[in-house]
């Protein structure tokens, strides 16, 4: 069973953390699973899009966005990116029906509330699982633009369609970041349809740091902006 290490028994983290059942695994793609996790500790709990939750594996907790969250029967789903060979990509893996593990959330990350609201969010293949957890608690007049750095197009656009995201623009990334210019012209597309829309920067903390910089130097009327680094080349501990 999964679990932070030897030093902290099952007993201890049953009362810190949620015990959840693996439900279903689904593949997406080659690198892409999602997986569905259920557990009676989840019926009740407070959700809002943008929340994290964190998975208990050996080597240490690893964090994602949870979606299709359903408090009554006590379920939510994760998307997984399956690489490198630690313990946590060992167990996602193998990971089957019946499987249990231990998980400490959700919580709040990213502060976006659900229901009425105009976005545009730029973000990479950590952030797919917030877009549809934005897709899914929208009201009938909420309008979502996304644009997604990515590794490789082709896989990331039919990890997209599975998950049914509409209004969806793939870049792929260069190692110059010029990609980054094609992201930038989506995002002030999108916000130049609405000065009400709010935008929201996720993903890779360099690219994030880029974009703000550009939008500074040329400014576009929006809504404010929302800023949340998942992660950094190098650095560990963000979410």
């Amino acid at each position: 069973m999964a679990n932070f290490g030897k030093s902290i028994g099952d007993s201890l983290k049953r009362l810190v953390f949620r015990e959840l059942t693996v439900a279903r695994r689904v593949h997406l793609s080659e690198h892409f699973v999602r997986i569905d996790l259920a557990g009676k500790a989840l019926r009740g709990v407070h959700f809002s899009p943008g929340d994290k939750l964190q998975l208990a594996f050996e080597g240490g907790p690893r964090t994602y966005t949870p979606f299709s969250f359903d408090t009554e029967v006590g379920a939510l789903s994760v998307l997984v990116y399956l690489h490198g060979d630690g313990p946590s990509a060992r167990w996602l893996k193998s990971a089957s029906e019946g499987d249990q593990l231990f998980a400490f959330g959700p919580r709040s990350s990213l502060a976006l509330s659900s229901g009425s609201q105009r976005l545009a969010l730029f973000g990479d293949e950590t952030s797919f699982a917030l877009g549809r957890a934005l897709f899914e608690a929208r009201s009938a007049d909420s309008a979502f633009s996304f644009v997604f750095e990515v590794t490789d197009a082709s896989e990331s656009r039919s990890v997209l369609d599975a998950l049914e995201l509409p209004d969806t623009a793939v870049v792929e990334r260069r190692e110059d970041g010029s990609h980054l210019a094609h992201a930038e012209a989506r995002l002030r597309d999108a916000l130049g349809r609405d000065a009400g829309t709010r935008l929201v920067l996720c993903g890779n903390a360099r690219s994030i740091q880029t974009l703000r910089a550009r939008l500074k130097a040329e400014p576009v009327a929006h809504a404010g902006q929302l800023v949340k680094a998942y992660w950094a080349l190098g650095k560990r501990g963000l979410d």
